[in-house]
């Protein structure tokens, strides 16, 4: 019996190790000069590759994001200029993880897009802040959103047409001058969609396992596995806001990263300087 019972936790440990092993970063932007942690490479942080659906929409390096940290900067306003920019080389993905840290200088909000293929086929987690204090979950098969549009012009913000909207819980009154971070992050694991949203002071680590972030803020299990598709920064007349810290990883959602590793104690730094 006790042979029967360590047998049974050694197979136990060894799906646990292979889960954590199976999942890797394949994506990481910091914006930062001569990055050495950019992955697969330090083309990544180069706005000129940052290309977006919307020619509207123009994406510079920034100067002013909290703490001095490297990050682009979407530099127009108006819904005529919302839509999505796909994230350089991730028209693969499935299941994983997408991350960002992101600062506001407007009152709209930012996202990401995924499982994206064509104009009508995929996700989008939309991240509100001022004007729509809410994370909604919405779907391009069900108009949400085309390029050009707001959420409220395609009946995604509180029309109906959106999957899920829930309250993103940050409280009224947000800060609009750059000053304050937020991480965002949408896990996807087969038809469960999962997402966090909390100011950057109060994250764990970058590369923590989901578990660590507490409860989803939103939730929604009844997603098709469309197969692999473009995942893209999508935002709606984000006027001035900073992006940096873009983080994907595949399938099984926590990343292999060691804790003494130069990228996991970059991610400590920028943290520790908002």
């Amino acid at each position: 019996m006790k042979r029967t019972h360590l047998m049974m936790l050694i197979a136990l440990f060894s799906v646990m190790l292979i889960s954590h092993a199976s999942a890797q970063i394949i994506f990481f932007a910091d914006f930062e000069p001569n990055s050495q942690d950019a992955v697969p490479d330090a083309s990544v942080n180069d706005p000129a590759n940052w290309v977006s659906e919307n020619e509207g929409t123009v994406w510079a390096e920034a100067t002013e994001f909290p703490g001095g940290e490297g990050a682009l900067h979407q530099t127009q306003e108006g819904c005529g200029i919302s839509g999505n920019t796909p994230i350089p080389g991730i028209d693969d993905f499935s299941d994983g993880i997408i991350q960002a840290v992101f600062s506001w200088q407007d009152d709209d909000g930012v996202g990401f897009q995924f499982r994206r293929v064509g104009d009508d086929r995929g996700y989008l987690v939309a991240f509100g802040y001022n004007e729509t204090p809410q994370i909604i979950i919405g779907s391009l098969a069900d108009g949400c959103c085309p390029s050009g549009q707001c959420l409220d012009q395609c009946t995604c913000e509180n029309g109906g047409n959106e999957l899920l909207g829930v309250d993103h819980g940050l409280g009224e009154g947000l800060t609009q001058d750059n000053s304050v971070a937020y991480l965002a992050r949408v896990e996807v694991t087969g038809t469960l969609i999962q997402v966090w949203y909390v100011p950057l002071a109060d994250a764990p680590d970058l590369f923590a396992d989901s578990s660590e972030f507490g409860d989803p803020v939103a939730e929604y299990d009844g997603a098709d596995d469309l197969g692999p598709g473009i995942a893209g920064i999508w935002h709606e007349s984000w006027g001035n806001g900073r992006m940096g810290s873009v983080l994907v990883t595949g399938p099984g959602g926590t990343t292999a990263v060691d804790p003494h590793a130069k990228l996991s104690t970059t991610w400590g730094d920028v943290k520790t300087s908002y």
